[in-house]
């Protein structure tokens, strides 16, 4: 069987966490983890695609989501971007892409680096927010994101990708952590923190 037609197979597992539990980004990074490794390849070679930083990120993404829809939908978000960080990482790690498909995702590693220095100038810069640029990059990023995922993964992933972007564009979201009058302003440093971190290990 093909990599790409096995990631497809084991993706249709049940998205569900107990509901009575408190949501933890990192316990979704683990079980998303444990659930792909445990049906590609042996354990002893599982390592971790989602540190601390990023752990933390998903967090303050969490925060600001919650506020703005309601907790099952900021869920919803973060747990479907852990699962297509972690089944990208697993098709990367397995080196199943074509010349093609690595010219792509160099491109979206270009652009979404290109983000992460935009939200840091953000973040650092007073009165700097520009809500219809980031709006733009963050499009531009899903186009390019599209046909990857709709090569290398299923259906599913590409309606995770949908659902993803769809929540993150809206002016609500961005504004009430990027605004000076933000509900979430006070966040945007520790966010801006974190990508650094990201960046200086070359994460991003």
């Amino acid at each position: 069987m093909e990599f790409g037609a096995t990631m497809k197979h084991y993706e249709t597992g049940s998205d569900s966490v107990g509901q009575h539990q408190q949501f933890s980004s990192a316990t979704v990074a683990i079980r998303a983890q444990k659930k792909i490794f445990s049906k590609i390849i042996s354990r002893n070679n599982v390592k971790l695609f989602v540190d601390d930083a990023t752990i933390r990120l998903f967090d303050h993404l969490y925060q600001v989501l919650k506020t703005t829809y309601n907790k099952m939908i900021a869920e919803k978000v973060v747990k479907n971007i852990i699962k297509l960080i972690v089944k990208l990482g697993v098709v990367m790690r397995n080196e199943q892409l074509t010349i093609e498909q690595q010219n792509q995702l160099a491109k979206i590693q270009r652009q979404m680096h290109q983000l992460c220095l935009t939200v840091i100038s953000f973040g650092k810069v007073a009165f700097s927010y520009d809500y219809a640029y980031l709006n733009a990059l963050l499009k531009e990023t899903y186009r390019r994101l599209l046909p990857l995922i709709e090569q290398i993964l299923s259906g599913k992933s590409k309606q995770r990708l949908d659902m993803i972007f769809e929540h993150l564009c809206k002016d609500s979201v961005l504004d009430s952590l990027f605004r000076a009058d933000g509900q979430h302003w006070k966040l945007l440093p520790n966010v801006v923190m974190d990508l650094e971190v990201l960046i200086d290990r070359e994460k991003l």
